[in-house]
């Protein structure tokens, strides 16, 4: 008894899964909520007749009397129980299942197929949102993954049930890689080069075997060499890549894996029932922040050139080792606040073997704090006004989150004699009357320092501009190649003639 029934799909029954909106009138429901169901389609679906009808699950009758309310369990694991994460049990004395650290409830039942179980625990006891065997409430006998662990509780009809602990297992990608490189949190790129060199040296086939211990896990423990030296390549591959240790920082290996998939342009996943029901290629919301556009102002000397610029923003991020009892004590967590709420994927009992998966807003586990950041980017050769310049994963971190970029707008500020249009530049020159009749020798001083040498023989007319070859901006991408310097003459007039330069003038013209 207590074992979670398995219910064989009938011939020609699809099971899908969907993502609708729903609106939900009853009361003790949310009035609005994204939801996902588990239901079937009838035979008749696929035989042309009856229509669509949603198969209906038999009820179970429960103990209490109860009319299968709505059950509320909680959103995270509490530190009394961090100890079960990894841990394997013999359900039932029928089958394995495992409490994943991520939360996930992994069975060898149908309700928990594609990852949808859940597991989640208070300071008193377990909960298991076991699908559509509904929520199960266990306690163990002893507070430690250790031989004889016994959890004994019961499930939402009443049903009693028990699980026999087996093992823990830690999976490489739950290791905590600070712990495994033995390093703080607030290393430097060039700590974790020289502890991953040291560790491949002491963990290397040549030089290490039978078993060592190793930290990083839930608890030291003995692993032999080679899995000592995978461990450190894994946590060296992910801390040794800015991008990636941003990831881990913000939300460990989940996110890491989630950063990988947002760069390669996964925008979440196919909703099946769109695209069943006609809404075609619409897709999940993706878990990418939001990103942020930032202007900064450059000379035109530093796009004629190219050069070096850097600038400074303020940004949330993740205080890392800092929730809950563990960063209690550490000087770094003491400038740690609270992070923004979380939005969160959670599992509700709506009603006898009926399972709810709602998206909600919870009050983060997390801490956070403001940090200056400094961008620096190189501004290459003739970039064009407005070009952007993206820093991935640079924008405000929120738990869980994939950090969104920071998009920098370059606005080039108003030159004193030179203005741009485009790959050409442009000036107004000054000249005397006598030099507009007579003619011109002048130089200009380039964005560059050289010089340029204008010339001009007879007269001159108010607004003439006069083209000079290669003397503009460089062209971007081909920097040996010049737009044109459009220069035009304006006539300084005089105020006044004295009755020489009147009679002078008169006598010519």
């Amino acid at each position: 008894m207590g074992r979670p029934t398995r219910k064989a799909p009938a011939q020609n029954k699809a099971v899908f899964s969907a993502v609708p909106t729903i609106l939900c009138a009853a009361a003790g429901l949310l009035p609005s909520a994204n939801a996902q169901f588990q239901f079937e389609f009838p035979q008749e679906f696929f035989q042309g007749g009856g229509g669509f009808h949603q198969q209906q699950q038999p009820q179970r009758r429960s103990r209490g009397g109860g009319r299968g309310v709505q059950q509320r369990v909680p959103r995270g694991i509490d530190e009394k129980f961090a100890w079960m994460k990894g841990t394997e049990w013999m359900w039932n004395n029928w089958r394995e299942v495992r409490f994943e650290p991520d939360g996930t409830f992994d069975a060898p039942t149908d309700s928990c197929a594609q990852r949808q179980c859940k597991w989640s625990a208070d300071s008193k006891q377990v909960y298991i949102m076991w699908g559509q065997d509904g929520v199960h409430w266990v306690s163990p006998t002893k507070p430690e993954a250790t031989e004889g662990n016994i959890l004994n509780g019961k499930r939402e009809d009443g049903e009693r049930c028990s699980a026999k602990y087996i093992r823990k297992v830690v999976a490489d990608e739950d290791l905590d890689f600070y712990e495994v490189l033995g390093l703080d949190e607030d290393c430097t790129g060039k700590e974790i080069k020289k502890s991953y060199r040291d560790l491949a040296k002491i963990y290397h086939p040549d030089k290490c075997t039978g078993k060592v211990k190793m930290a990083g896990g839930f608890e030291e423990e003995e692993v032999d060499c080679a899995t000592a030296m995978n461990r450190v390549n894994l946590a060296y591959e992910v801390l040794g890549d800015e991008d990636k240790r941003i990831l881990y920082d913000a939300g460990g290996m989940d996110l890491v894996k989630q950063g990988v998939d947002e760069g390669g342009g996964q925008q979440g996943g196919m909703d099946p029932f769109a695209a069943l029901f006609g809404g075609g290629g619409r897709q999940q919301r993706s878990n990418k922040g939001p990103d942020a556009t930032v202007s900064h102002s450059v000379n035109l000397e530093d796009i004629y050139n190219g050069n070096e610029i850097s600038m400074n923003i303020n940004r949330r991020i993740v205080c890392r080792g800092c929730a809950g009892e563990k960063g209690a004590g550490k000087p770094k967590c003491a400038s740690c606040g609270r992070c923004p709420d979380e939005v969160r994927m959670v599992q509700r009992q709506m009603g006898p073997g009926m399972i709810v998966q709602q998206e909600e807003r919870v009050a983060s586990k997390q801490k956070c704090k403001v940090e200056d950041t400094t961008l620096s980017a190189v501004i290459e050769k003739g970039v064009a006004d407005g070009a952007e310049i993206k820093f991935p994963r640079k924008s405000e971190q929120s738990p869980g989150q994939v950090p969104g970029d920071v998009i920098m707008k370059l606005k080039t500020k108003r030159h004193k004699v030179f203005t741009r249009d485009g790959k050409d530049l442009k000036m107004a020159m000054k000249i005397s009357l006598k030099e507009a009749l007579l003619g011109l020798e002048k130089t200009v001083e380039h964005l560059d320092g050289h010089e340029v040498f204008v010339e001009r023989t007879g007269t001159t007319k108010p607004g003439h501009t006069m083209r000079l070859k290669g003397e503009g901006m460089p062209v971007h991408g081909f920097s040996s190649e010049f737009g044109d310097l459009l220069v035009t003459f304006e006539i300084d007039m005089p105020k006044q003639l004295t009755q020489e330069q009147k009679e002078a003038i008169s006598k010519v013209f």
